[in-house]
């Protein structure tokens, strides 16, 4: 048979369509209301509510807008909603613009590090290409989020607010790669002159603080302290005046990250259940965490994600969400039925989808509910960073199956795992590779 697309195979393509006369219909279906909207199922609501046995208690939901910073917003989720109930407080949020601020600055010392270290490879090394195309960006994970705050501390909100960058970070992300990128080749051209690593360092000094300044322009300038009131929900006040951030975080959320560990879900041939695994390069701050999870199975994965709402706290959490989900705020798998729509075959088992890049971890929400009948979770109740216009304004229901097929990684608490997971987070772990299919994509894309 040719390998070439002949008129004798295109001729057949048509007279096998022409046997079924329905695709008319569905044609007309989706010419004129597009593909999603033809496939989507308006009855979502039978078998998904809104209703939860277990509800963690939150207040208004954030909104990132035109960014990628919901690695940030989940956690700074997890975060004030834990102060709000440790302290009576009836509503509260933290700045994401302050903490983007201080992530942008040391991604861009952790890029300028990278080119120094990499300055003897050639430009079209494999690694040294994916720093120039890729120098920083809005996304992070869990450990991100983690390192900037235990280093700089939070504010509330209405200390440093979102801005025009941040809600669009389009234009600040192009101007930033291209000061790096002039920068990095800078760098590499002192290095490669041999010049005194001190003199190395002194310039990459230079260019940082003209990474400050950009940054101060274009977001604002972080507080060095501030003034925080708030009444609680017995109408007492409460006053804090010229406090740190660093000093905020210490007296409101008094906990150590070094209490939590990561759970992810791989169910890929290259990866075993109950092994830790590390991303290679990864991070966004020199000397930061190491990106380190355990790799466990759904079913162990969904139970300490049960056990953890079961004691009264929410949780980072990180999904394919562009997969089987609405603006309705329904997370289903049968939010669409394209295969019904088209006649063709699109599934894919989640080992599948990962290996053929089909799926990734593309954001980044918070867990606060869960449905549990007759013992057993029938759904799970998500916060999003969306705004109040997508979802039950702003949150999602996601099925329990929705979550085993698209559900990647949770930060839960150490104490609430079992004495033999405890033990397998202390195995050596193993390198994730930069072009592993779970690497970057929350990077690029969350």
């Amino acid at each position: 048979m040719s390998k070439h697309i002949t008129n004798t195979q295109v001729a057949a393509f048509s007279k096998s369509l022409q046997k079924d006369l329905s695709y008319k219909v569905l044609q007309r279906a989706v010419t004129t209301n597009g593909i999603y909207a033809a496939s989507e199922n308006n009855f979502l609501s039978r078998n998904n509510t809104t209703v939860f046995s277990d509800e963690i208690e939150t207040s208004s939901v954030t909104n990132q807008e035109s960014s990628g910073r919901c690695w940030l917003f989940a956690e700074l989720n997890v975060i004030r909603h834990q102060i709000a109930k440790d302290h009576n407080m009836e509503d509260l949020e933290l700045s994401q613009s302050y903490s983007y601020f201080w992530d942008k600055l040391e991604k861009s010392n952790m890029y300028f590090e990278s080119i120094i270290a990499t300055a003897n490879s050639p430009l079209d090394d494999r690694y040294v290409a994916r720093l120039m195309e890729w120098p920083q960006g809005d996304g992070g994970w869990w450990e991100y989020a983690v390192d900037i705050i235990e280093k700089y501390g939070v504010v509330p909100k209405h200390v440093m607010p979102e801005s025009v960058t941040t809600k669009k970070s389009g234009q600040l992300n192009v101007l930033l790669d291209k000061k790096l990128r002039k920068g990095g080749l800078e760098l590499r051209q002192m290095v490669e002159q041999k010049s005194d690593s001190n003199a190395v360092q002194k310039k990459k000094n230079n260019l940082l603080t003209e990474v400050y300044r950009f940054l101060t322009v274009a977001l604002g300038t972080p507080p060095e302290t501030f003034t925080f009131s708030y009444k609680d929900k017995k109408k007492k006040l409460h006053r804090d005046v010229d406090i740190t951030p660093l000093a905020f975080l210490k007296k409101y959320h008094d906990v150590s990250f070094d209490d939590y560990a990561v759970l992810f879900n791989d169910p890929t041939p290259t990866k075993r259940y109950r092994q830790t695994y590390q991303m290679e390069n990864a991070g966004n701050m020199v000397g930061g965490r190491e990106i380190t999870w355990l790799n466990v199975d759904m079913k162990t994965l969904k139970q300490a994600t049960l056990r953890q709402l079961k004691a009264g706290e929410s949780l980072w959490f990180g999904c394919d969400v562009f997969t089987d989900s609405n603006k309705k705020g329904f997370m289903s798998l049968d939010t669409y039925d394209f295969n019904g729509t088209f006649g063709v075959d699109f599934e894919m088992d989640k080992a599948q989808r990962l290996m053929s890049r089909d799926s990734s971890v593309t954001h980044a929400m918070t867990i606060t509910g869960v449905d549990v009948y007759d013992g057993k979770p029938t759904q799970w109740k998500v916060e999003n960073s969306w705004g109040d216009k997508y979802g039950h304004n702003g949150y999602y229901t996601m099925s329990d199956e929705w979550f085993d097929k698209n559900g990647y990684i949770v930060v839960v608490r150490k104490k609430l795992l079992s004495e033999t997971l405890q033990a397998d987070l202390k195995k050596k772990p193993v390198l994730i590779p930069i072009w592993d299919p779970l690497n970057s994509p929350m990077h690029r894309n969350a």
